[in-house]
Order: C-alpha cells, then structure tokens, then sequence
C-alpha cells in the first residue's frame, strides 16, 4: 500500500509538493519519474518485496507505472507472463502489474485480483484505473488541458474540488474519456462455496514480507475473520479499541481471544480534545457522522498497531453490507422481493467505496498501516449477491450459518451493535457536539471548500 500524486500535462513542483502532504501514506520510500506528459509520484509503504527493487515509480521498459495496493494472484500472473517472454527481476506484485499493463493494456484489469488504483504510461497510453469495488482512493480533477490525481485529497491546494474515479473504471488521460471495466452486476452467480471462498480470502490476505495482525471489535464478522486467520497463522495478534471499559465489545473481544489463545492488545481511549475531531475530519475527508466516530477509535488504533512493528491487519469490514446486517437494511429486506433485497444490497457496496473503505483505507495509512478486507474476495461477493432472500435472509443469516461450529454460539447469536456504539463513543460525542451533522459537514467545507463523498 502506498500513495499516488500526479499530473498529466501538469509541473513536478506540484506533485513534489502533493507527495509531501501524504508523505504518511508512504514511510519507506519516495520518487517521482516523468514520463512523457505525465509525471508520475509515488510514496512507498513497503509490503511485499520491500528491498529497493520494487521502490516506484517503477520502470517497465519504455512504461511507468505508479501503483498503490496489492495483487493476490500475482505470482500466478508472473507464471503466465513468463510463458509470453516476460522475466522479472524482483519478487513483488508491482512488477508483475506493470508487465502485465505492458502486455495486454487496460486488458489487464479483470485479470488482476487485488486492491489497486494506478497511473500507467507507455508511449501514447497514459492512463489511471481504480479496482473492481473503490477499496482503494484517487481523486481527480482537471486543471487546464491536464489532469492532476492523487490518493487523498489533501495532496493539492482545490483538494476539495477533486472527483473520485468510479469503481472499475479506467481514466484515458489523453482523450478524457472514462471506461468501465467491471459491473458487479454483470458477474453475479455462484463461483463458490461461501465459506470456502471466505477461508481462500483470509488465506490469500495474510500473505506479506512484514507482520499481519487482526482487527477485532467483538462481533460475528472480526470474529470469524480472526479464527480463520488463526488457522492459517498460529501466531496472530489481536487489536481492539474501546473508550467505555464496561462495554459489551470489549467483553467479547477479551473473550474470543482467550478461547483462540491469541494475544490482545487493547487501546483505550480515555477522552479526546476537540482537535482529535478536526484530525479525524481531515483524515477521511468525509463529514458523514459514523465514518468520523469509527475514525475515533481506529486512529489511535492504528498507531499502537504500527508502533508494535505492524504494517497490514485483517478486517471485517463489509460483512454487513453483503449479508443484510443494518437494522435499515433489515427492514427493507423484509419487504423486498428477491430482486430487490439483491438491488438493496448492492447499493450498499457501492456506497462503501465512497465511505467505509475510503475511512478504512486512510484512517490505517495515517500511520503507515494496510488495512485488508476479506470480505471483499470478488467469488465471495459475486456469489453472495446472486443469492434471494431464501439463501441470504436478512440479518446475516447465511453468514450465521456459516460461522456455526466455527465460532462461539454466543457471539453469533449477539445483539447487532455498531462499532461505535458498541465501543461507546458514539455516545459520548453526542454529549459534546449538540448537532454532530452540522459541525461535520462545517468543519469539512472549512478544510475543502465543499462538503466531499468519496
């Protein structure tokens, strides 16, 4: 994971500049590299092949490529290229992207498996693309005859007037013209065993050159993650945190663990300064009222989790909106035919990738930390939201039934609880902001200029 700042017909003290606001994004590395009309940036959270080798942006024959995320079937694309003539010189998933651009174009992308957003060039090709679901952010937005991009915000001045680019889509910088390459939509059936296809997803994501760790909240969803994580990885860590030490989450969290024999680390969260709000705005760069109270908590978070020597953790995010787990969702479903309980949500998970995965993904890389999401495994998602109400009822049943035998019946059969609820400090901002809506939505277009989504 890592940080983009760019321009295409643009100046390198702008990217110079962009790259030193979301320097937090890349630790380990920085570069630049201009490339014909583009000029590509690039800060650097090293994963996987962590030597200077895979340090962007990086060099493909006469092709540049700037990349930020991670590519789970990397190694089965480096055995396919190999066949076509390509050799390779490092043993990470950027070089493997960037030979596999050179190779087959924007033909690429529905064969890469993975969390990404890209700048890539090559001769008369300039061009950025963002993954199947939005797990991954970039902004654009044109100044002039040029584009500028960047992963956050933040990176230029009119931050707040920057688009995001569509989930499985592709941006043709030359021409302007935007190009879909996936529709969840479109992909919808059975491609696999729920349960199978969501081990094969924990598996594939605990894979790094550096220490994983879980995240747990003391739920169904983090729990069955962490337990499955545990099978593959005897020695994982758990990381939690709360700001009420009575609440129910804790409770299970220190529970869950004991039974999995694995080690918890707890960040408390004692009070925070009304900064600590301004911080949280400014790091997701969303007014919406969940999003910054979650962004409370795993700040903090993520910086015990970094200062442990940790760069990726496992999260369950998503489970919710895939299997039907808000109250909102719940109701709705329960009047929805099977077409519509299918439409419900999929809006759901076209919503998190201007939410819960922007908040996620920034929120982690304050601190230099990659955040993965197992729930998100494409054959899991398309086989999911194939199914009608008699196979994915409302309220998480079918994950339910799946997490049976393998997880604590207690947890299962839990009283849904949002994380900040459940954490506490949903509560106790409600105590201190009358209008937390208001203040939000205020505060962002103090930061931005704009109220921002996405």
């Amino acid at each position: 994971m890592c940080g983009l700042v760019g321009t295409f017909k643009g100046c390198a003290d702008e990217v110079e500049k962009g790259l030193k606001k979301i320097a937090h994004r890349g630790p380990d590395g920085s570069g630049t590299a201009v490339h014909g009309d583009m000029i590509h940036g690039h800060v650097r959270l090293a994963v996987l092949d962590p030597t200077v080798a895979s340090a962007q942006p990086f060099r493909y024959r006469d092709s540049v490529l700037s990349y930020n995320g991670e590519l789970w079937n990397h190694q089965e694309l480096r055995t396919e290229l190999e066949t076509l003539g390509h050799k390779f010189r490092t043993c990470g998933d950027t070089e493997v992207v960037a030979a596999a651009l050179y190779e087959w174009g924007p033909e690429a992308f529905p064969r890469l498996d993975g969390m990404f957003a890209l700048a890539w060039s090559k001769k008369d090709d300039c061009l950025l693309a963002r993954d199947r679901f939005g797990k991954i952010p970039l902004y654009v937005f044109r100044k002039g005859g040029g584009f500028r991009w960047a992963s956050e915000r933040k990176a230029f001045d009119s931050g707040g007037y920057m688009s995001p680019l569509p989930p499985g889509s592709w941006l043709d910088l030359r021409t302007g013209r935007l190009h879909e390459w996936y529709r969840v939509e479109e992909h919808l059936g059975a491609k696999a065993d729920p349960l199978e296809a969501l081990e094969q997803a924990v598996h594939k994501r605990l894979v790094a050159d550096v220490p994983v760790c879980c995240l747990i909240s003391g739920g169904l969803d983090s729990t069955l993650i962490l337990t499955l994580a545990k099978k593959y990885h005897p020695d994982i860590a758990a990381y939690t945190a709360y700001f009420d030490p009575d609440s129910e989450d804790l409770k299970y969290a220190r529970l869950i663990c004991k039974e999995l024999s694995v080690p918890l680390v707890e960040v408390r969260l004692v009070g925070f300064p009304p900064e600590a709000l301004i911080r949280a705005i400014r790091t997701i760069e969303i007014p919406t009222k969940a999003q910054v109270e979650i962004s409370l908590l795993c700040l903090p978070l993520a910086a015990r989790i970094r200062e442990d020597g940790f760069k990726v953790c496992l999260s369950g995010e998503a489970a919710d909106e895939l299997f039907g787990g808000y109250g909102n969702m719940c109701i709705q479903g329960s009047k929805a035919d099977d077409a519509v309980w299918r439409i419900i949500r999929l809006r759901q998970l076209e919503k998190m990738s201007r939410g819960n995965f922007i908040r996620c993904n920034k929120v982690f890389m304050a601190h230099g930390v990659e955040c993965r999401l197992p729930f998100m495994e494409k054959d899991l998602v398309e086989t999911v939201l194939a199914m009608g109400k008699s196979e994915c009822p409302p309220g998480k049943k079918l994950l339910k039934q799946i997490a049976k035998g393998i997880i604590p019946d207690q947890v299962i059969k839990r009283r849904k609880e949002t994380f900040q609820g459940g954490s506490g400090i949903s509560q106790i901002v409600s105590q201190i902001i009358c209008y937390p809506n208001r203040f939000f939505n205020a505060e962002c277009r103090e930061l931005f200029g704009a109220i921002t989504t996405g």
